[in-house]
């Protein structure tokens, strides 16, 4: 009988640059949310892909940004780690960057290394480069720090991705599963819903609504048939409820809809949804 292997790979970057798309591909499931909107992905997500006597598991990330501290971004992220999966340690890190290597991915790269943890840099979106030229002069840069596991990729296409997963492969490690194999991930049926929920209101809102509006699931049952979910949108500003709403509710139709596909497909269409989403002013209090 094969020996278990198991491997702990956390997913970083700045936003949007492709890291919730790379996490979801990578599992085979879409669990985390994606939008265009910077700050997406709240917290830390963990995903669980298993094959054979393999165990992947991936962490997606809040995406870096201009005022974070780097050092305390990923000292956040390996005490996630210990606290969420028995202590145990980071086996790789994924970095993806595009356009250019900035100075906050220098220092985390530094970082990573002096730590001594393994570091992949994936250069993502490389068909929006307009010459070959300044990918290649990415690829020196990230050299010169003794990374040679780059991987210039558009994540779209399977065969990139399925490179991705060959060089993955390399950093298993003889250890027992952390996971049965039928869980796909750490956080319950609700978190998951108020993702997806979140996600269309991202979508079909942009940056019309700011991020301080609040969602939240009021009550949430599930039997053999049904799951039930009936939440609330609040916002602090009035002017926000027509643009929740749109002309003849057609946006908040639209969300409730599109909301519906999306947690039926994450439940394999075991079960009819029954979504009812409430759009509620809340007077801010000082």
């Amino acid at each position: 009988m094969n020996k278990e292997k198991l491997s702990i790979i956390s997913i970083i970057g700045k936003t949007n640059v492709g890291k919730s798309t790379l996490f979801n591909k990578l599992i085979k499931k879409k669990l985390s949310i994606t939008s265009k909107k910077k700050n997406t992905t709240q917290e830390s997500l963990i995903g669980i892909k298993n094959k054979n006597n393999k165990q992947f598991i991936y962490i997606d990330n809040p995406g870096l940004n201009n005022n974070i501290n780097i050092i305390k971004y990923i000292r956040k992220i390996i005490r996630y780690i210990k606290n969420n999966l028995s202590n145990n340690k980071i086996n790789l890190f994924i970095m993806i960057i595009e356009k250019e290597l900035n100075n906050n991915e220098i220092k985390i790269i530094k970082f990573i290394k002096n730590i001594k943890i393994p570091i992949i840099i994936i250069i993502n979106k490389i068909d929006k480069l307009k010459k070959i030229q300044i990918l290649l002069k990415i690829i020196k840069k990230i050299k010169k720090f003794k990374i040679y596991n780059i991987i210039p990729t558009n994540l779209k296409k399977k065969k990139d991705l399925y490179y991705i997963k060959k060089i993955i492969n390399n950093f298993l490690i003889e250890k027992k599963h952390l996971f049965n194999k039928n869980i796909l991930t750490n956080k319950k049926d609700k978190y998951i819903i108020k993702e997806i929920i979140r996600e269309k209101i991202f979508r079909l809102t942009g940056d019309e609504i700011p991020y301080n509006l609040k969602f939240k699931i009021k009550n949430f049952y599930k039997n053999i048939n049904i799951i039930f979910i009936e939440s609330y949108l609040i916002t602090f500003k009035k002017q926000y409820i027509k643009i929740l709403t749109g002309k003849n509710r057609n946006k908040i139709n639209k969300i409730i809809y599109l909301s519906k596909i999306s947690i039926k497909k994450y439940f394999n269409n075991k079960y009819k949804i029954k979504l009812i989403i409430k759009i509620k002013f809340i007077k801010k209090t000082k």
